[in-house]
């Protein structure tokens, strides 16, 4: 019975998700409710982290909340599907969903998840906003939009179980962009965007069918592999004027959505910046659409708000945003500042569990710590990585290069100088990826993926190679990602199974933890665990220890704040 809950609720809520992807998008642009249902499911996520966002100000996110939420959102999806206005197809949808439906059945979630992610999203469900968490501890501090929309699918019967279902739900919707673009209709030879397409499709489904350890930092990752195509695409202009505006401004919504799951993010919209330079003021207004850049603006105003009503910084961890002698519960800027440090000295290899590098500061500066990274980190983790990537390129040149004949296309100045700007601002921000925070879960694995799939994607693409020759390839590589995908997940579980004691499988484990409440003024309690590691699903806001805080009221709202 509860592989049928988890079943059925996750299909209803990605319903709810296209509902609102499908009226964001038909307010927008309606030549965009014709893209491939998996963009209406992002879209979808997007806005549904705006309204958890704004609606949190007001109330708890609590099951009344939730269910008007998605009942509003499968209504959409009735009336969009009703009057026949996007491409829903139905057999296809339920049979992708089935065969990655195992990757959402996990005993273990990551480390970070009876930390914080687990509570903050908690505390969410039983309480609106309250100011100032970040003071609690830095988990507080560690914004994700996949915590509002954790907090949202908060429903009767399945409770809190569904709070590791956005990465699945994102895996689901990204998969559903691939295999279109794979199998698309009527087309003759396979060009740049099909091989990029192939190479990411997959890299995702080998590397990342482990849901448990998506955390926040692989969904936005994993979704930008799906609009570098439509970047590709977008540069493909001959004057600014027959600009794809449906095509910038779908790549606007996305690229603002990735940011409100991981800040860093923002900067792709770097590779929108070449656009500046093909326009004049006279013609801004071919790249400069009212509608996106006001959605832009909203989801990024909204980002910013929870950003300073947790942490009291525009932009954690930039002490320079926060507004420490304005906001009482501001975090102060030496400790803002101390705490950058300390996640740039752990992305640089620099602290483990068992480790500490002597004088951070210092191994931290410059290209100090590049030794100590390669031992650490590169000989393990990034070279492992990239030997999967260089093992998917010999698979796909074996398959689509050999036996084939040497017919090449004239590739023509467009092309060029997309590849050319794409592969210019990849290596631009894989070199700020290097030099600030060179951990693979920080942006690298995307980056990486990127200049590596550019070149290759190119080069295949210059054979006269015809989709009716490679058919049956293309469906053997997509047959041979599911299968591997799933007998990874199988062998997964059974070793959960008999690693994990007292589980409640299909479920999450989730143990039993006493508490104690603790009053820090004006009638605001503190839960504090005491017993087990981190805070597993008791009251919230959840802590360790809540002697070095105290709290007060804003009219309504609760404050939190450093004594």
């Amino acid at each position: 019975m509860e592989f049928i809950y988890l079943y059925f609720f996750t299909l209803l809520i990605s319903l709810s998700f296209l509902g609102y992807g499908s009226f964001l998008l038909n307010v927008v642009d309606q030549k965009l409710l014709k893209e491939n249902i998996g963009y209406l499911g992002i879209s979808g996520l997007f806005v549904c982290s705006v309204i958890s966002y704004l609606s949190i100000f007001f109330t708890k996110h609590d099951y009344f909340h939730n269910l008007v939420l998605h009942f509003i959102g499968i209504s959409f999806f009735l009336y969009f599907i009703k009057n026949k206005k996007i491409n829903f197809e139905k057999k296809k949808y339920l049979l992708i969903f089935s065969i990655l439906f195992i990757g959402l059945l996990i005993l273990r979630n990551h480390d970070d998840f009876n930390y914080y992610h687990l509570t903050y999203s908690l505390g969410l469900t039983e309480d609106k906003l309250i100011l100032g968490l970040g003071n609690l501890g830095h988990g507080y501090t560690h914004h994700s939009s996949i915590f509002f929309l954790n907090s949202i699918i908060f429903l009767p019967v399945i409770k809190y179980f569904l709070f590791h279902s956005i990465g699945w739900l994102t895996l689901f919707f990204v998969n559903l962009i691939f295999i279109d673009k794979l199998l698309i209709k009527n087309k003759k030879i396979l060009d740049f965007e099909f091989y990029f397409y192939l190479l990411s499709f997959l890299f995702i489904n080998f590397k990342f069918s482990r849901l448990g350890s998506f955390g926040t930092d692989l969904s936005g990752q994993i979704i930008f592999l799906t609009i570098f195509p439509l970047i590709f695409k977008l540069y493909s202009f001959k004057r600014i004027e027959n600009i794809d505006k449906s095509t910038l401004s779908l790549i606007v919504i996305v690229i603002t959505y990735l940011t409100t799951l991981k800040s860093f993010m923002i900067l792709n919209f770097l590779y929108l910046l070449p656009l500046i330079f093909f326009t004049t003021f006279k013609n801004l207004k071919y790249i400069l659409i009212p509608k996106t850049v006001a959605l832009g603006v909203i989801g990024l105003l909204s980002l910013i708000t929870i950003n300073l009503s947790y942490t009291g910084c525009a932009v954690y961890p930039v002490k320079q945003t926060c507004l420490e002698n304005k906001l009482e519960w501001s975090l102060s800027k030496k400790h803002v500042g101390e705490m950058k440090n300390w996640y740039e000295q752990w992305s640089k290899a620099g602290a483990g569990i068992e480790y500490r590098v002597e004088n951070p500061n210092k191994y931290i500066q410059k290209f100090n710590w590049v030794p100590n990274w390669y031992e650490r980190y590169f000989v393990y983790k990034f070279k492992e990585t990239i030997l999967g990537i260089l093992f998917l390129i010999i698979l796909v040149m074996v398959l689509f290069v050999i036996k084939t004949k040497k017919k090449f296309i004239r590739v023509d100045n467009y092309t060029k100088r997309s590849i050319k700007i794409l592969s210019a601002v990849s290596c631009l921000l894989f070199f700020e990826w290097f030099f600030n925070h060179p951990a693979l879960r920080y942006g690298g694995y995307y980056l990486l993926a990127s200049i590596i799939f550019i070149p290759i994607s190119f080069f295949l693409s210059k054979r006269k190679i015809f989709f009716d020759q490679k058919r049956t390839t293309i469906i053997f590589l997509i047959v041979l990602s599911f299968s591997l995908y799933n007998l990874k997940n199988f062998k997964r579980i059974n070793e959960e199974l008999k690693i994990v004691k007292g589980h409640n499988f299909p479920f999450f484990y989730s143990p039993k933890q006493s508490f104690k409440p603790t009053d820090i003024g004006n009638q605001i309690k503190i839960y504090v665990p005491t017993n087990l590691q981190g805070c597993w699903a008791i009251k919230t806001p959840c802590i360790h220890h809540s002697d070095h805080v105290i709290g007060k009221m804003l009219g309504s709202y609760k404050v939190i704040i450093k004594k």
